[in-house]
């Protein structure tokens, strides 16, 4: 199964050129604010790519309020559209597991922010959901240490999430959030996508990431 990855497309996505694959994976943040025009846009621009592929899985990320806001609407937005829409669930193509959630660490007032002092509590629950056995995992931020760095030197990517990769045979895990350290990473089990398409100053000039399942 190839797949192809992005995230991050921020209303940009038009001007991005999608390689052909199997499954197109989209890691979050569709939009700039979650309007409902962005979101339909959005889900109009995944739909119309659905020729090309088997199956297009994406999520939400913390730009994509309208998600938040109302995720009954979004999702049958999203589905309407053909779309895989995967907020805290699985779902199987072709035999491959994907699994999908758009949380992350608190960031700047964004939507699907875990608390700020909850001892780590609400992220230990939300990532005990993913099911031991997960091929791809999608999360719209990264794990703590791995493709995480911000422009000012920060990690940003959540430790919670990092151990339950480690507890979990998970081939590999697509996400984007932090702009500035997209690429690709081998460590140990399991291959880290940072899929993030829009750079610092929200250009899309980062290239799908096109892997081989």
């Amino acid at each position: 199964m190839k797949l192809v990855a992005i995230s991050d497309t921020h209303n940009r996505a038009e001007q991005v050129v999608i390689p052909d694959g199997d499954v197109l994976v989209h890691a979050g943040d569709l939009t700039m604010k979650g309007l409902e025009g962005e979101l339909r846009q959005a889900a109009r621009w995944l739909g119309g790519l659905r020729g090309r592929f088997g199956a297009v899985v994406a999520i939400p990320g913390n730009h994509d309020f309208g998600a938040e806001r109302d995720p009954a609407a979004c999702r049958t937005l999203f589905e309407e559209h053909g779309i895989i829409w995967l907020v805290d669930e699985a779902a199987v193509v072709d035999g491959v597991t994907f699994y999908g959630s758009p949380w992350q660490p608190w960031f700047m007032d964004w939507a699907f922010n875990f608390p700020r002092r909850d001892g780590g509590s609400a992220a230990r629950a939300a990532w005990a959901k993913i099911p031991a056995a997960v091929d791809v995992l999608i999360t719209h931020g990264p794990p703590r240490g791995i493709l995480d760095q911000t422009a000012d030197g920060d990690h940003a990517g959540c430790p919670y999430l990092l151990t339950a990769i480690e507890e979990r045979r998970i081939m590999a895990h697509v996400f984007g959030h932090i702009h500035e350290c997209y690429g690709q990473e081998h460590r140990n089990e399991t291959f880290f996508v940072n899929a993030s398409t829009c750079d610092l100053k929200y250009r899309a000039v980062q290239s799908p990431v096109v892997f081989e399942m």
